[in-house]
C-alpha cells in the first residue's frame, strides 16, 4: 500500500511539472507576422506593432501599379527589397531594441511605421 502511495505521488508530481512546462512554453511567443498591403494610398496599414527579440515576417503585397512603392525599405535594418505587382514579399527581422522605424519606398515618398516594444 505504500508503495502504491508513493507512486501515486511521484505521477501526480510528473503531471504537474508537464503542465507547468507547457504553460511556460505556450506564453513564450516564438515568431511573430503582419501582412502589409500597398494600394494607391500607401502602405495599409500604416503601422504595425512587433515585440522585440522575436522573429518577425512582415508579408508585402503591392495591389496597384499607380505607386511609387514598388520596393520596401528599412533604412535602421539594411533593407532593401523589390515588390513585384500582386507578389507577396516576406521581409524577415528580428527586431533588437525598442522605438519605432520607419519602412518606405525608394523615392522615401510612401512612409510607414514599425513599433517595436
Amino acid at each position: 500500500m505504500k508503495n502504491r502511495n508513493i507512486i501515486a505521488a511521484v505521477i501526480v508530481m510528473l503531471a504537474v511539472f508537464a503542465v507547468s512546462a507547457a504553460a511556460q512554453t505556450k506564453g513564450k511567443q516564438r515568431s511573430q507576422s503582419a501582412r502589409i498591403k500597398i494600394t494607391q494610398m500607401g502602405y495599409e496599414p500604416g503601422s504595425i506593432t512587433l515585440k522585440r527579440g522575436i522573429p518577425a515576417q512582415l508579408t508585402f503585397l503591392r495591389l496597384t501599379d499607380n505607386t511609387c512603392a514598388t520596393e520596401v525599405v528599412f533604412p535602421d535594418y539594411g533593407i532593401n527589397r523589390p515588390l513585384p505587382l500582386n507578389k507577396a514579399v516576406t521581409v524577415r527581422l528580428t527586431p533588437k531594441k525598442a522605438g519605432e522605424f520607419a519602412f518606405t519606398c525608394g523615392m522615401n515618398m510612401h512612409r510607414g511605421k514599425m513599433i517595436v516594444r
